[in-house]
Formats: structure tokens, C-alpha cells, sequence
């Protein structure tokens, strides 16, 4: 299958998937990639790095697996160390500011990607039983 192909089949399975799943998507997708215009503060660049991370596995799997799989669960779980820095922001000895933006930014991803991981422990679940197939894309 040449590349082209496989991002063809990529789009496919994305766009096969629940709409609710699509919207998901989106929103955990957009929490996370607003962290590049919160650069400036802590939670901005921690959950930037995160962002990274994970997607410097999940790209090119999405690639090497034409589609989108339950596999795409498990580098999720960068958001763990991600939630127990934010909560230690949120509540530690020296928490954010309540007023600033940091705050809001900070109590938003800690629920989407909160959100994400229940999501993700159970995907990763199935993926590790064996429930390996390309999502959103008929056999």
C-alpha cells in the first residue's frame, strides 16, 4: 500500500467512526493543541510536551496501520503524569491563581484528558484482548 493510500484509508476510518466519537475527538484534539497559544505558563508548555509525545507515537502508527486502531490508546497515558502536575498546580502548596487563564486552562485539560484515559484504559484493554482491527473501515 503506498502512502498515499494509507492516508487515504486514515481519512476513511476517521470519517467511518460515531459521529459522538468524531466530535471527541475534536474536542480532546483541540484542548490539547490549545497548550502552543499557553506557552507561556506551566500547564501551557507541560501539556504541549505531553501533546508531542503523544503524537510522535500516534502519527506514524495512524500511518503504518492505514486507520485508526485501538493501539492509539496506550500513548495516552502520557496524560497521567500530565493530570498528577496539574492537580499538584491546581491544589499544591502553590496553586494557581483562580482569575488567570492558566486556571481555566489547567481545570479544562485535567477533565478532557481525564475524560480521555477512561476512555483509554478500556481501548487499550481491547486492544491488548486481541480487538485489533481498523476502526471505522469495513473490512
Amino acid at each position: 500500500m503506498t502512502l498515499g493510500q494509507r492516508l487515504h484509508r486514515l481519512m476513511r476510518s476517521f470519517l467511518g467512526l460515531p459521529l459522538w466519537v468524531q466530535a471527541w475527538m475534536t474536542v480532546l484534539i483541540g484542548t490539547n493543541l490549545a497548550a502552543f497559544w499557553m506557552l507561556d505558563t506551566a500547564v501551557g508548555f507541560w501539556t504541549a510536551v505531553a501533546l508531542v509525545v503523544m503524537m510522535a507515537f500516534n502519527g506514524p502508527m495512524m500511518v503504518v496501520q492505514a486507520g485508526m486502531t485501538r493501539l492509539l490508546s496506550i500513548p495516552h497515558f502520557v496524560w497521567l503524569p500530565l493530570a498528577v502536575y496539574i492537580l499538584y498546580r491546581l491544589f499544591g502548596p502553590e496553586p494557581i491563581d483562580r482569575d488567570s487563564a492558566e486556571f481555566g486552562y489547567a481545570v479544562a485539560v485535567l477533565a478532557v484528558n481525564g475524560i480521555s484515559l477512561a476512555f483509554d484504559v478500556y481501548e487499550s484493554y481491547r486492544w491488548l484482548r486481541g480487538d485489533r482491527e481498523v476502526l471505522g473501515v469495513e473490512a
